[in-house]
């Protein structure tokens, strides 16, 4: 599906008009084959994985979140602000977030934030989890996603071009087609612990202890 379709797609389903999304939408856990990515323009931005901590710590901890999932907003301010703390930015964990968008609005601003120059993706998915209601309730939400873009160091032109990046698009169909029929995630947020996987809003308690026999195991 080009993602010219797919914006048209996602207008009709959501009322909002240059949306670049797929249609997650219409399915939240897609079975086929995803499309083969087309080969990026020279300068575009390219699909990057969203990663924390020590890139050679033992333990690896995996976010799958929706950005218009509540639940995911939920862990974000609480259990998250404790784990980047404790054992983020201690270099105790290797901590990577992934997009499992469960709609096109969620899908839009995954989009975004893959385009967002240097560190500043993560960062921007930080802000959009802060604001959900703000954006998610908006009656055009393409307005304040493409504020936080520019807050992130997009130009608007930067912003018309990645709402039509189809690799990066495609890759994000690609990482939940994976996590969906390898990895059996079926909700946001699901997390993994190195192999362990925990389904769900996590308690901070409940979660360290899950990283520290983690930890203590690959000593």
């Amino acid at each position: 599906m080009t993602v010219l379709r797919q914006i048209a797609l996602v207008a009709a389903a959501v009322a909002i008009s240059g949306l670049g999304v797929a249609a997650f939408a219409a399915d939240s856990a897609p079975s086929s084959p995803a499309a083969k990515p087309a080969a990026p323009a020279a300068g575009a931005p390219v699909y990057r994985e969203f990663i924390q901590g020590n890139p050679k710590a033992k333990v690896t901890v995996i976010e799958y979140a929706s950005l218009t999932c509540g639940h995911c907003k939920a862990f974000q301010d609480t259990t998250y602000v404790e784990l980047k703390k404790n054992y983020i930015d201690t270099g105790k964990i290797r901590f990577v977030y992934r997009d499992y968008p469960l709609d096109g609005l969620a899908a839009g601003g995954a989009l975004l934030a893959r385009c967002a120059p240097g560190d500043k993706g993560k960062i921007m998915i930080d802000l959009m989890f802060k604001n959900q209601t703000d954006w998610v309730r908006s009656p055009n939400p393409l307005e304040p996603l493409r504020g936080y873009a520019q807050l992130a160091g997009m130009s608007a032109a930067d912003v018309d071009a990645c709402l039509k990046n189809e690799s990066i698009m495609n890759k994000i169909r690609e990482v939940q087609e994976v996590a969906s029929n390898q990895y059996k995630v079926q909700s946001t947020p699901t997390f993994f612990v190195n192999e362990e996987k925990l389904e769900g809003v996590q308690p901070y308690e409940a979660m360290a202890k899950v990283i520290d026999e983690a930890i203590a195991d690959a000593k």
